[in-house]
């Protein structure tokens, strides 16, 4: 039997022992039912034993057969504003993609690094983490990671630098998707628990006001790491060119960049709009919606439309349900009560200061998720993580956030991460150079992301 059939096999077992034997003593019957549930999407997801959106689909089919809950309560989890969100934000990046105009924006940003190794490395990072705060990690990664290699391609001589360069894109990649809400699914994850658990609202211009800064701090720190390991960073300056995109803006790309511009400045106005225009009824998800239509209704200058279906159509629907299933099984795990009967285990460690509880919480969710889905982590561990804070009686956003923040943070392994997996396939890079980089970037991750829980995140949403 393969590893894959083992695993699915293991995934049914685990669903079925709870029906037959007996409850816990102090458990609810629900949340008996339930962690049967929790275990099997988590043994997949960790396997990866069916694709990680089938897995996601599962509360669907089971929860309503399980009696734990019906199905039009499980169906709103994915159909959450957050998940409109998202569908916004990919579709505004495919139009982005589709017109070209991430390319001009990646070589105009590169072509002011200059020609010192440690700046050109600077350039390619910053670019890299400013896309991923609105397309996709992995689309960032692939729109920069080509110029990257032809870049490290034209220094043979350096191989220290091309190997810096690799990595320096896909730990950007992932550090520019902490820094906005619809960056990562962790983040919209967060926000869309904190919200129904707690009814504290955070908008695109709350998270910024976090993980802006959280991302800067990682993403100075990761250069620093990257120039210390790569003496080569050091040398004179390199006779390479960027090759600037001198042609002028083409219609589509001006008219992209201009319903761009105004969604990311609704987003961050949102709170002053609200209090302006209080009739208006705005959400991050409903302006997303109308930039969303904007693209295909504006004429593209070439009897075309900013945005067609079948370029629409390409878009990863994978992520969204793979956010929703996770939406869903925090819903479920809080719900049965399954959150606060594991969270009142946490007593066993209540004799621990705070600080290094979260500590412990925040590394068990990074070394875990080095081998598994983010989203998966931030689904299974933020309602518990609540759940911990409420039998500790502390803030739970300070338990959550960390939580949330650590999902995204994966620098060791090529499995770890799209953007970590993509760069390995340039021969610049090998595992050992991902894990001396990396080991050294997942504990200062680790301690950047408790930080901004226990220091933030009082600030920003106490």
């Amino acid at each position: 039997m393969s590893l894959k059939s083992s695993a699915i096999a293991l995934g049914l077992l685990l669903l079925i022992l709870p029906v037959v034997m007996p409850v816990p003593t102090g458990m609810p019957a629900a949340a008996w039912l339930a962690a049967g549930l929790a275990l099997t999407m988590a043994a997949w997801w960790l396997s990866e034993a069916l694709p990680l959106a089938a897995t996601a689909l599962l509360p669907l089919a089971v929860a309503p057969l399980l009696g734990i809950s019906g199905i039009a309560e499980v169906a709103s989890h994915y159909s959450h504003p957050l998940i409109i969100l998202f569908l916004g934000g990919f579709l505004l990046a495919r139009a982005i993609e589709r017109c070209g105009l991430h390319r001009r924006l990646a070589a105009t940003l590169l072509g002011a690094a200059g020609k010192r190794p440690t700046h050109i490395l600077a350039a390619v990072m910053a670019t890299t983490a400013f896309l991923s705060l609105w397309i996709s990690n992995t689309a960032s990664t692939m729109v920069i990671a080509p110029i990257a290699a032809a870049i490290a391609a034209s220094q043979p001589d350096r191989p220290q630098f091309g190997t810096a360069l690799m990595l320096g894109v896909a730990f950007a990649a992932t550090i520019g998707g902490m820094g906005s809400l619809i960056g990562t699914p962790p983040n919209a994850i967060f926000a869309a628990h904190v919200s129904t658990a707690y009814g504290i609202e955070i908008g695109f211009a709350q998270w910024a006001a976090i993980g802006i800064p959280v991302a800067l701090v990682l993403l100075g720190i990761t250069w620093l790491v990257l120039s210390r390991l790569s003496p080569g960073l050091r040398a004179d300056e390199l006779n390479l060119s960027f090759g600037n995109q001198a042609a002028p803006m083409s219609v589509a790309e001006r008219r992209v960049a201009v319903i761009a511009a105004l969604t990311a400045l609704a987003w961050i106005t949102r709170p002053l709009l609200d209090w302006l225009f209080p009739a208006l009824m705005l959400s991050d998800a409903g302006i997303a919606m109308l930039a969303a239509m904007a693209l295909f209704i504006t004429p593209d200058g070439d009897n075309g439309r900013l945005l067609d279906w079948d370029t629409a159509a390409g878009l990863r629907w994978d992520v969204l349900i793979l956010f929703g299933g996770g939406l869903a099984l925090a819903g479920i795990l809080d719900q049965t009560g399954l959150a606060g009967w594991i969270g009142g285990k946490i007593d066993t460690l209540g004799h621990l200061p705070e600080i290094l509880l979260l500590f412990v919480i925040a590394a068990l969710i990074v070394y875990i998720g080095e081998l598994a889905s983010n989203t998966a982590m931030a689904a299974i561990f933020l309602p518990i993580a609540g759940a911990a804070a409420a039998t500790l009686q502390v803030d739970p956003v300070i338990f959550m956030l960390p939580v949330a923040l650590s999902a995204s943070i994966g620098f060791m392994l090529p499995v770890a991460t799209p953007p970590n997996a993509i760069v390995f396939s340039n021969p610049s890079v090998t595992r050992g150079d991902m894990l001396r980089a990396g080991a050294l970037l997942d504990v200062i991750g680790i301690g950047i992301a408790v930080a901004a829980g226990a220091l933030l995140a009082p600030v920003f949403f106490g």
